[in-house]
This record gives structure tokens, sequence and C-alpha cells, in this order.
């Protein structure tokens, strides 16, 4: 792990002083600069204006351009990256994936943030069958409805959620990040690089899984609906308490335009005229 930053930290700043000279070369034969004090001048010059441009192009991209999304699971998503991003103590670096034979491990990404969350899980329910010795599933009759429906069995566990970028400070701007979910037994220690153990890392909604856990239906899925579920219910008793107030009369702005409203009213045949 040593030698793979020594190696980047060596690129990188072998870079810099490539597109340094380039630069300098341009401006002494193109525009006749002389005198590395002018050399830095112009560069400084030139980024300011690459500045400037850069955030007009993303202020009007922001604005006219990027679809905005507004489902359950998408604002969910958002809440779990500014939960990463305020949880991020600068401690990790880059995720990367053990991979197979052939490659010992793949860079994934640059990990913006992290936290760790209790997911909710429900598996069905089994008992063994005391004249058989076999495990079977277990019922509930409905008398009502006269049907049956399966029971379930319902716990907790630990996730790690992980918000990686996949591009570089400038980028960042105009990317969306992506929420890796998995459990703490599948990935080693949290400091530095972070290798999670697994061939790839999967989509399923808003988020990404170990590839091992693409099936976990039980699990996956239904954390994935139950969270879905309980932001619908906070917006429901939100938009009730909205209601409520504003026919209780609790509502003070609400009130206020009511009034103003009745006072724009003009009168109509006041003076009964002739």
């Amino acid at each position: 792990m040593v030698s793979e930053n020594k190696d980047k930290k060596g690129k990188g700043l072998l870079f810099v002083i490539i597109i340094f000279l380039a630069v300098f070369v341009l401006l002494y034969w193109l525009l006749g600069v002389r005198g590395l004090l002018q050399v830095v001048k112009w560069l400084f010059i030139a980024l300011f204006i690459l500045c400037i441009l850069g955030l007009a192009f993303y202020f009007v991209w922001f604005f006219f351009f990027k679809k905005q999304k507004f489902d359950v699971t998408f604002v969910n998503k958002q809440k779990f990256l500014d939960a990463c991003h305020k949880g991020n103590s600068g401690l990790l670096k880059d995720l990367f994936i053990s991979g197979d034979k052939g490659h010992s491990r793949i860079r994934w990404g640059r990990i913006t943030g992290y936290c760790r969350i209790s997911v909710l899980t429900r598996s069905l329910k089994f008992e063994v069958d005391e004249k058989t010795g076999e495990s079977v599933q277990v019922f509930y009759n409905d008398e009502s409805s006269k049907k049956e429906y399966p029971v379930y069995n319902y716990n907790y566990e630990e996730q790690d959620v992980f918000s990686v970028s996949h591009k570089g400070f400038i980028g960042r701007l105009f990317e969306e990040e992506d929420v890796v979910r998995v459990k703490p037994k599948d990935h080693d220690e949290l400091i530095g690089d972070v290798t999670i153990f697994g061939l790839s890392l999967i989509p399923i909604s808003e988020y990404y899984y170990v590839n091992s856990d693409f099936l976990n239906i039980q699990e996956v899925d239904w954390a994935v609906k139950n969270e879905a579920w309980r932001s619908l219910m906070f917006e429901m008793l939100r938009d009730s308490k909205e209601i409520i107030d504003k026919a209780s009369g609790l509502d003070t702005a609400h009130q206020k335009r009511i009034e103003e409203r009745s006072m724009m009213e003009l009168p109509v045949n006041m003076g009964g005229g002739k």
C-alpha cells in the first residue's frame, strides 16, 4: 500500500512538471513571454479565466439542464450521502474490490464519506415438523378471508455505507456520487484504502451492493422498500400537520394571506347607483 501511494505521488509530480514545461515552451515561442515571473503571471490569469468560465457553465448546467429527481429512494440516497459526508473523518482513501485471480484488486473509486447504519431484515419463518422431522414453512390462517399468509422473522443487522466519487475535484461538481452498502464482514479495516471482498459491485435501486448479495431479495429489497415506506409515512405526517394547522387557524401565514385576499376584494354596487 505504501509503495502504491509513493508511485501515485511520483506520477502526479512528474505530470505537473511536464505540464509546466509545456506551458512555458508555448508561452516562450508563441507569445514571446520571457522570464519565470511572467510565465507565472500568465498562468494565474489563465486559471482565473478558466475558473470563471467553469463556474458559469456549472450554474447554467445545474439550473437549466440537470435532471432533478423527486422519487423517495433518491431522496433517501441524498440523506445517506449527507450523513456520509458529515461523518467522514478523512482517514479513508480509495475503495478497492478484491477482484479475481488475474487481478489482485481493482480500484473502484475515491471514498468521500462513511457512516454505519442498522438495517431491518425479514426472512421466512420455518419450524421443524414433529412427525416428519423436516423443516416446514409457517403460515398464518386468516379466518375472515380464508387465506393463508406466510409468517416472517424480523431482525436487524449493521451495514456500512460509503459515498464514492469516480472523478477529480472539479469533476465532482458535475458528478452524482455513488452509495455503496456492504456488511462489515465484507470489507477490511476502515483506515486508508478499503478493500471489499467481492468480484464486483452491482447496482440495485439507487445503491451498489456486493455481487454475492444480488439475489438476496429478503435482505436487500426488503430494506430498501422499508426505508421508502418510512419516508413516505413521515411525508404524510408532515403534510397532515400543515393541513390541520391551516384548517384550525394555527397557521398564521395562511391566515394572513386569507385576510389580505379579503381586503383586496372590491365592493360591488355599494351605492346603488341610478
